[in-house]
């Protein structure tokens, strides 16, 4: 336990009011939301699963061979990183605009990167008790 991160945390004004338990439990509720990494073998089932993948493998248009080859060249799209969540949107994007995929397939696409976590997570703390909680507010 990184207990100079936990006490850091508690200073904040939303734990002042609350016991240790009360606090432990609101570090450790699942209640932010977060990125995770997209792989792309679950980019390509989803796109079967709605009979999109062989029109875009299939199709001469560039959105479609930029959509292929980004799913060949990138394994997991960690969408945590600005860069990469950006061109999986330009490249979707780029799907709809040639009607090979909807907005709704874009939104369902991205979703599969949302995650919920808790504070605690965020923090590298782990799960933390309320003992945690007492020993970093002693300190």
């Amino acid at each position: 336990m990184n207990y100079d991160v936990l006490k850091t945390e508690l200073q904040g004004t939303s734990y002042s009011a609350m016991t240790d338990s009360e606090a432990a439990e609101a570090l450790n509720a699942l209640v932010v939301d977060a990125k995770q990494a997209i792989s792309a073998h679950d980019i390509r089932k989803y796109l079967m699963l709605v009979d999109k993948l062989l029109p875009i493998e299939s199709s001469v248009l560039e959105s479609a061979k930029a959509a292929t080859r980004a799913l060949d060249i990138f394994p997991l799209f960690d969408i945590s990183e600005m860069a990469v969540e950006n061109k999986l949107i330009a490249v979707l994007d780029a799907l709809v605009t040639d009607t090979l995929i909807d907005a709704t397939d874009k939104s369902n696409i991205l979703s599969l990167g949302a995650t919920v976590t808790s504070r605690a997570q965020l923090l590298g703390l782990g799960v933390v008790s309320e003992w945690h909680v007492t020993e970093a507010r002693a300190m």
